[in-house]
């Protein structure tokens, strides 16, 4: 007879359990491994201050419960004119004149188990930014308006975790097999 996927990917992760040993919040998710493609080390210590989020960990590799934070950029019709035309601008001045860009950013939060996604949360801003193509970009290329999104990101999706019920079931089916978190 065949363990379901769940089943299996949860006594995998009895074997990461111990390295969570340590004292855990009763509200806290089971262990996670975090993956993210964007302001990486700025969203996790976020998500990694939020009490439910007291096991979320880069090191578990292999673990088969994985938030996944990624970002896109959907854009506009007016975005391609002016990208466009201001690319072509920049380029005929050698840099001097900015490149303007409008595009929806998205952010969104996957909760992966055993690589079928069992939730996703994403959200969405309209930026329009004025790039000088020289300059040395220290936001990922979201610029300071959209990293500043980007982080306040963060607490919705923690909002939006505490009312799921696809992360409670998940967190109930943990605590079933593996027994609840250490206190």
């Amino acid at each position: 007879m065949s363990l379901p996927a769940t089943l299996r990917g949860l006594i995998l992760a009895l074997a990461v359990a111990p390295a969570f040993a340590r004292a855990a919040p009763a509200d806290a998710l089971p262990p996670i491994q975090f993956n993210g493609t964007v302001a990486g080390d700025e969203l996790y210590n976020l998500l990694k201050a939020d009490p439910q989020f007291a096991n979320l960990s880069k090191e578990l590799i292999g673990c088969p419960i994985v938030l996944r934070v990624t970002h896109s950029f959907a854009l506009t019709s007016g975005g391609k004119a002016s990208a466009f035309g201001s690319a072509i601008w920049a380029g005929g001045t050698l840099g001097l004149l900015p490149v303007v860009t409008n595009n929806d950013l998205v952010i969104t939060y996957d909760l992966v188990v055993n690589g079928t996604v069992l939730a996703t949360h994403a959200y969405q801003r309209n930026f329009t930014r004025a790039v000088n193509i020289w300059a040395n970009d220290t936001t990922y290329g979201l610029g300071k308006d959209g990293l500043a999104w980007a982080k306040g990101t963060v607490a919705e999706f923690s909002a939006a975790v505490a009312n799921d019920p696809k992360f409670a079931s998940l967190a109930a089916e943990y605590a079933f097999y593996f027994g609840a978190q250490p206190q």
